[in-house]
C-alpha cells in the first residue's frame, strides 16, 4: 500500500508542477471567471513577476517529484538485496 500512495504522491507532484509551468503563460490564465468577480486582482495576475513565481514553483513541483523518484528507486533497489 505503500508503494501505491508514493506512486500517487510522485505523479500529484509531476502533474501539479507540469500545470503550473503551463498555466500562466495561457489566455486562460487573465481572462476567466475568477477574474471577472474579482477585477483588482486582474493586475496581480497579469503581472510578469507573479507568473514567474508560479513557473516556480512548478519547476519546485517537479524537482520534488523527480526526488522521490530517485528515494523510490533507491528504496527498491535496497530492497531487492
Amino acid at each position: 500500500m505503500a508503494w501505491i500512495k508514493k506512486i500517487a504522491y510522485i505523479l500529484y507532484c509531476l502533474e501539479v508542477g507540469a500545470v503550473l509551468l503551463y498555466l500562466p503563460w495561457q489566455s486562460s490564465w487573465e481572462n476567466n471567471y475568477l477574474i471577472y468577480l474579482h477585477p483588482h486582482a486582474r493586475a496581480l495576475v497579469s503581472n510578469p513577476f507573479f507568473k514567474g513565481a508560479v513557473l516556480g514553483l512548478g519547476i519546485v513541483n517537479i524537482l520534488i517529484g523527480f526526488h522521490e523518484i530517485s528515494e523510490l528507486w533507491k528504496f527498491c533497489r535496497k530492497a531487492a538485496r
